[in-house]
């Protein structure tokens, strides 16, 4: 299959053999000779149409984002490799896992990489499948099995502070997926009370090599641990009882209009070549491994590197968006300078009503003055607005820069201290006008639809304004939420919890 197997023993840095022993374990890598595959083909077919380009397509509708990795899965011939910060126990993950298995029994090699940070709960579908021969799934930075979370969390918290969030999903290294979602239903709007907007790219090209390249940094690193070390320890049936009780539960959803709404027609278009791909330079940013284990030193990663020359080119317009903003007071000095400049800065972030971490908004809410008397633009998502036309609400959680129309980046990080200097993360940035023109043109016409424009009055105060059936409203309090939520957020926000949002 191409790829080089090797028996590792435990080679860890002398800072680390203190808190873990590895154990033993086969390094692996990419898959090489995979263009001969039906996906390989069909890559080839559009790289040789534009030589010199990669091809990007964007998936902004969950269903489509989640039929596709299935098209994808079925279509594999050598391998995939999912790298996510998490999966759950729910339709989405379930799908996955059986698509997963089937693709295994035709002799495809799985590699599943997941962070450990949320992992604990689904640990006995995760051996499930790693009983099977051509399937492993390694957690990443785990936490011990024999002791509470919580204790182990706080004893070690400079080791397991620190996470994987990255996300990418390759299959026969021949196409990639990488931007914001994880493995779970919210993340591929199932229609559920509680939703994410988010953002991926589709990719095929030399990116892919450079994603699955970073996959295997990872994956060969010493903090990317064997989930069979827990067999032990965790309770788990055998995967073919796992397999039964996961098309039960699939086909207890068989009649649900999101279930009956995914299908794999992109993935049937992207073989038959006709899936509308985008000519792009494109390239892989990622964190390396070793950001984990900088306990002390707060240096800039390759991702913040690469971002910040990125945006600082801008010369017309930066358009951001990241469900979690703490800009701190050097970003505000930085979009406050573009703005001098004469660069157009536009800022979406999640509102108050619609963020998932309220402690994060605690922060963030510090710098919304400042930002605006900079002279950027800034907008909230409202977490209800009528062309859901559902009771749904929805959170932001794509993570997206786009510059002058020109280049975009889609990936996993935030722009906040986490993302910063605590986790690792990735992306992929794309120079590519059509693409990055269309999804600004897309966005700006768009946000009075669904986010609040905030404003500053003579005196200084916030106001959000909200534009509903072509008729503006003025809000002078944080919009849709309760006296007790907004008391708690302002508590919050004495707290010296800057550093770990």
């Amino acid at each position: 299959m191409g790829m080089l197997t090797t028996l590792v023993g435990t080679r860890l840095p002398p800072k680390y053999q203190k808190f873990f022993k590895l154990p033993e374990r086969r390094e692996s890598w990419k898959a090489t000779d995979t263009h001969d595959t039906p996906l390989g083909q069909a890559a080839a077919s559009w790289l040789r149409k534009n030589p010199g380009y990669c091809g990007v397509y964007r998936l902004d509708s969950g269903k489509d984002a989640l039929g596709i990795r299935l098209g994808l899965i079925d279509r594999a011939e050598r391998s995939v490799d999912i790298q996510s910060y998490l999966i759950r126990d729910d339709l989405s993950g379930n799908l996955i896992g059986l698509h997963l298995a089937a693709a295994a029994e035709r002799g495809v090699r799985i590699r599943l990489l997941m962070d450990d940070a949320l992992t604990q709960e689904i640990d006995g579908g995760l051996l499930s499948l790693d009983d099977h021969g051509n399937i492993e799934v390694r957690v990443f930075n785990p936490f011990p099995r024999r002791r509470s979370r919580m204790i182990s969390f706080f004893a070690n918290f400079n080791i397991l502070n620190r996470r994987m969030h990255n996300k990418s999903f390759t299959v026969d290294n021949q196409v990639t997926i990488v931007g914001g979602r994880n493995i779970a239903d919210e993340y591929f709007r199932s229609g559920g009370k509680y939703e994410f907007l988010d953002e991926d790219l589709l990719a095929v090209g030399s990116v892919v090599d450079e994603v699955s390249d970073g996959f295997d940094e990872y994956w060969n690193s010493p903090e990317a641990i064997p989930i069979n070390v827990y067999d032990r320890m965790v309770p788990h049936s055998s995967l073919q009882d796992s397999m039964d009780e996961g098309r039960k539960f699939v086909e207890t959803h068989r009649t649900s209009a999101f279930l009956l709404s995914v299908d794999d027609k992109l993935a049937e278009q992207f073989s038959a070549g006709i899936l509308a791909l985008l000519p792009a330079k494109a390239v892989a940013v990622l964190d390396h491994p070793e950001k984990i284990r900088n306990f002390l030193r707060r240096a800039p990663s390759d991702t913040i590197v690469y971002l910040q020359e990125m945006v600082s080119a801008a010369t017309e317009e930066l358009i951001i968006i990241s469900p979690y903003f703490v800009p701190q007071k050097a970003g505000v000095e930085f979009f406050g300078a573009l703005v001098e400049k004469g660069v157009r800065v536009v800022i979406i972030s999640n509102s108050l009503a619609s963020t998932n971490h309220s402690s994060v908004h605690a922060v963030y809410a510090r710098y919304r003055k400042p930002l605006l008397k900079s002279g950027v633009e800034l907008y909230e998502l409202r977490p209800e607005y009528e062309t859901l036309q559902t009771p749904t609400k929805v959170t932001l959680h794509s993570k997206v820069a786009m510059v002058d129309r020109k280049r975009v980046f889609v990936g996993s990080f935030n722009l906040d201290p986490r993302s910063l200097y605590l986790n690792t993360e990735m992306g992929i940035a794309a120079e590519s006008p059509p693409l990055a023109g269309a999804m600004a043109t897309d966005l700006l016409e768009s946000l009075p639809d669904f986010a609040y424009k905030l404003t500053l009055s003579d005196k200084g105060r916030l106001r959000w304004l909200l534009q509903k059936a072509g008729v503006g409203e003025v809000i002078t309090t944080e919009p849709q939420t309760s006296w007790w939520r907004r008391f708690k957020t302002r508590l919050m926000s004495i707290l010296p919890i800057e550093s770990q949002m």
